[in-house]
This record gives C-alpha cells, structure tokens and sequence, in this order.
C-alpha cells in the first residue's frame, strides 16, 4: 500500500546496527524527482512525492555512501 506521506523504514534506524554503513541516496524507482530523506535513531524516514509512479507496486533505491 502507498505509504502516504512519509515511509519509515525502522529496520534502519542508527541505533540497530543493522546497517552499520552510511546511506547515501534514497530514490523512488519511476520517479524524476529527488526524495528528501534522513536517517535517525528509530528509522529512515522518507517523505514521499504526492503522485505515485504507478498503480501497482512501489520500489525505494537505497544507496550506499560511498567512501
């Protein structure tokens, strides 16, 4: 389902360690248009565009920093 405004993704929150690199980039696969995110302790919040790409489905590109 479309998350709706902003999408927390709490398996990468900082204090999980779960993902112990950096993130460098968070994109809409579909979208044009850059997504403002951050990372905190609790989740990566991401603020969602107000159109979907499509109908179906949704996909978040997550990139690592690099180094």
């Amino acid at each position: 389902a479309w998350p709706g405004k902003e999408l927390r993704v709490r398996s990468l929150g900082s204090h999980l360690r779960l993902y112990t690199g950096a993130i460098g980039e968070v994109r809409l696969l579909g979208s044009k248009k850059p997504l403002q995110w951050s990372q905190g302790t609790d989740s990566l919040r991401v603020k969602m565009p107000a159109t979907k790409p499509c109908q179906h489905a949704f996909t978040l590109k997550i990139t690592a920093k690099a180094e």
